[in-house]
């Protein structure tokens, strides 16, 4: 058995270009920064990408060296000291311990630092720099990346996750892994890339149902059939306002040829469905008219995707709280926001106070967003929870310090940074229990499907504006091509472009 050795590192962070805020250290050290061994304890049996590229080397008999892992929230672009540190403390690594047969990466892919409009692609290449051209590169991304020139140039393999809402974190870094097991091990593969000129609103497609999922199977029926051995379909991340990239479709194969067949193919079919990612949005008092009807037992599931933190918002939007009010605020309501300086104002009130709290707009600093309200302080808490999943079920969340206050029939959970905003356990771990309350607001694209999807008796997007705002018309994109679908009516299509991964 040929003797492997293989450099493991991570750094996700989905960026969002109009949140107003910068990520900076302090957001990526809460969601988890990790170097070597202790990368391996935190992360090795957790449903990661990570810990899925563990078990592919350890299965073929080769040694992994963690190197550092890096997780930041989806928000603002990130500042470019904690890149740097990141590429620091992994070129170090690999200088210590140059050869090494491979590096294998978990990152997002549509990362954008205060200097790199293409954060990932600046990544690989500089680790393709240090590594040589001997050493095979595979990473695992999101299904939202921006697949670059660059990216793709960099990486032997890319494989991007197959299902939306994500649940496969592990089983694609195992894949990217595999991949370039294989190729170490003198395996000839190629990877074709074929980029498409558009963007979608990510609220409007699901790997569970529709065009989207059929055109998923249709990959999965080309890896079944041999005719492929890897495929990924990559939506671009619709709130990255940047000059490079665009959605793609990555195949993997053994016969070039097959594999730029297969990749036209699914990429045609992509550009032929791109009319049915579309949203049908409802104003907040029409959603809670539905509420208000509601006789099954239920809840009612508002959306409010323009301030998903998932997407890279702010989540601090107190917009549809204030119209909920509006409306009478007699609604038995579940709500949370983003909001550290109402945390403070909590805690420093304690529980059982009521006074006049200011709601929403502390983290964006955008008045318009506010709510002023009388509430009570339900309960205080430290602000970290389990997931329930499916999705990453079992990984410790920590949302920061988090306080429970009531506004008359609305139950609002506060915290200083919303993590997973699709899973109920932002609610139930906080004593609100979702299944309990008229109208349960989600401020997610398609994450908590997964979830919610199975107790509520209807779930309504609402027509709101933000930096994830669903309606793109509503965004001032200035670096994107005035070419991209839905912006145009210009008929580009698919471009086609291949590379040997030798």
């Amino acid at each position: 058995m040929l003797e492997m050795k293989i450099i493991i590192g991570e750094f996700r962070q989905e960026s969002n270009s109009f949140n107003p805020v910068t990520e900076k250290w302090e957001d990526f050290f809460r969601c988890g920064i990790y170097e070597g061994k202790q990368m391996e304890e935190a992360l090795k049996g957790e449903p990661c990408a990570v810990n899925g590229m563990f078990q592919a080397v350890e299965e073929a008999g080769g040694t992994y060296v963690p190197a550092v892992s890096m997780n930041g929230d989806s928000g603002g672009i990130v500042d470019q000291e904690v890149v740097k540190v990141f590429l620091d403390k992994t070129l170090a690594v690999l200088d210590k311990e140059m050869p090494v047969d491979g590096v294998f990466l978990s990152l997002h892919g549509a990362t954008q630092t205060v200097e790199w409009e293409d954060g990932c692609g600046e990544i690989l290449s500089r680790i393709r720099e240090k590594a040589g051209e001997r050493a095979v590169i595979a990473a695992s991304c999101d299904l939202h990346a921006n697949v670059t020139e660059l990216m793709w140039k960099s990486a032997d393999f890319i494989c991007g996750y197959h299902t939306y809402p994500h649940v496969d974190f592990y089983e694609t870094g195992y894949r990217a892994a595999r991949l370039g097991i294989q190729a170490i091990q003198g395996k000839k593969l190629a990877m074709v890339r074929s980029e498409l000129p558009m963007i979608v609103p990510a609220s409007s497609y699901t790997t569970l149902r529709g065009s989207f999922a059929e055109l998923m199977e249709k990959g999965d029926w080309m890896v079944n059939q041999g005719r492929i051995t890897d495929y990924s379909i990559f939506q671009m991340q619709p709130w990255l306002d940047v000059s490079c990239g665009g959605s793609a479709i990555l195949t993997i194969g053994e016969e070039p040829k097959e594999a730029e067949e297969c990749a036209r193919c699914l990429a045609e079919q992509l550009w032929e469905i791109r009319h049915s990612f579309r949203s049908s949005l409802l104003s907040v008092s029409e959603i809670c008219r539905i509420a208000q009807k509601n006789q099954s037992g239920k809840p009612v599931i508002l959306v409010d995707s323009s301030d998903s933190t998932n997407a890279g918002a702010c989540g601090d939007s107190a917009v549809v709280l204030r119209e909920i009010l509006a409306e009478g605020g007699n609604l038995k309501t579940a709500f949370y926001l983003n909001d550290p300086a109402l945390v403070e104002d909590a805690f420093r009130a304690g529980v059982g106070a009521e006074k006049e709290f200011v709601v929403g707009g502390s983290v964006s600093g955008k008045r318009g967003l506010s709510a002023t309200v009388t509430a009570v302080v339900r309960s205080l808490h430290d602000g970290r929870f389990h997931r329930e999943g499916p999705a990453g079920k079992g990984m410790l969340c920590n949302v920061g310090t988090t306080a429970v206050l009531s506004v008359g029939a609305v139950d609002l959970v506060v915290c200083q940074a919303i993590a997973a905003p699709g899973d109920p356990q932002l609610y139930r771990h906080f004593g609100i229990e979702p299944g309990e309350y008229q109208l349960v607001v989600v401020k997610a694209c398609t994450s908590y499907r997964a979830s919610y999807e199975g107790m509520a008796a209807g779930i309504y997007e609402a027509d709101t504006a933000g930096a994830a705002a669903v309606n793109l018309d509503k965004l001032m994109f200035r670096r994107l091509p005035k070419t991209f679908f839905p912006f145009t009516n210009q008929e580009l299509g698919p471009v086609l472009c291949s590379v040997n991964c030798d």
